[in-house]
């Protein structure tokens, strides 16, 4: 039975639109796996999502796919981490215009017969340049802004013990400026964080008045055994304590780790901030100089 070009139209739009949905997924498993297993620095997902879907939108255009394949290319990107991530740091919306540009960049130049290659260069130099400024100039003070979040609330009631089980003596906090870090050692942005409040540590070091704690809970089946053995596997000079079936975590109303918390002499939380993102360059900077003004 001989198949009309009609239908045969049909099945081969219809193929090529599964192959760019199937390659838009391989893309958003390369980009959540660097940023599960490598780095959650929001600069390098930008540029490894733009590459990604620009390279793959040139071999879908050098196969003669139409701009509906670019779209269905970008689709779970967009949709999956774009959505979730703009959902947690809604300053970094752009990237969901730099991906489908890029992508579009990819389309453009490279479709046959290719005679808009210098035009999709130009518009790709343009896009890279805008792109730069945006993670130099733009995305720190983007997520600076997002995470943090400044109050002046009273505190609530507490208790940490040592990682030996020992009661924490809360009495000692008495009068400081206290920041507590929530942690857990399967966390990697918890484990990202660590140098740069080590760092804090150190420029508050002629501070007697600022104490900084890191503390873990049972989340994720940590014991206070296996918090000691990762801080004694791990260089980092910092004070580890407990949270007891994390009822301080909760109290603070985090639903997340990190979560990050100063309060003040009086025991009123100043600054509270759940996650931590490496492109955030100026994080130990603006904590330190925060401090610095309690």
């Amino acid at each position: 039975m001989k198949v009309s070009p009609a239908i045969r139209l049909k099945k081969d739009s219809l193929k090529v639109g599964l192959s760019s949905l199937g390659l838009g997924l391989v893309v958003l498993v390369v980009v959540a796996a660097f940023l599960l297993h490598i780095t959650n620095d929001m600069r390098w997902i930008l540029w490894l999502g733009s590459a990604a879907l620009l390279g793959s939108s040139a071999w879908l255009a050098v196969r003669g796919a139409g701009l509906l394949s670019i779209c269905l290319l970008c689709l779970p990107l967009l949709a999956v981490l774009g959505v979730q991530m703009v959902g947690q740091l809604p300053g970094l919306w752009p990237h969901l215009v730099f991906w489908p540009l890029f992508a579009w960049i990819g389309w453009y130049g490279f479709r046959p017969p290719r005679r808009h290659a210098p035009v999709a260069l130009f518009v790709a130099l343009i896009a890279s340049a805008v792109a730069l400024w945006y993670c130099i100039a733009y995305i720190p003070g983007a997520l600076s802004s997002d995470l943090n979040h400044f109050r002046n609330d009273p505190a609530p009631e507490f208790t940490l013990v040592h990682l030996d089980g020992k009661p924490y003596p809360m009495a000692s906090l008495d009068g400081k400026v206290v920041i507590l870090d929530f942690f857990a050692t399967w966390c990697a942005p918890c484990i990202a964080e660590l140098p740069e409040l080590e760092r804090v540590r150190e420029d508050l070091g002629h501070r007697q008045d600022v104490e900084l704690l890191i503390v873990a809970n049972d989340s994720g089946e940590d014991t206070p055994e296996s918090i000691r053995a990762f801080a004694e596997e791990n260089p980092v000079e910092l004070p580890f304590v407990y949270d007891p079936g994390g009822t301080a975590h909760a109290a603070f109303g985090f639903a997340g780790l990190p979560g990050l918390v100063v309060m003040d002499r009086s025991r009123r939380i100043r600054l509270i901030r759940e996650g931590y993102n490496a492109a955030e360059i100026d994080f130990r900077e603006n904590l330190v100089s925060f401090v610095e003004g309690l």
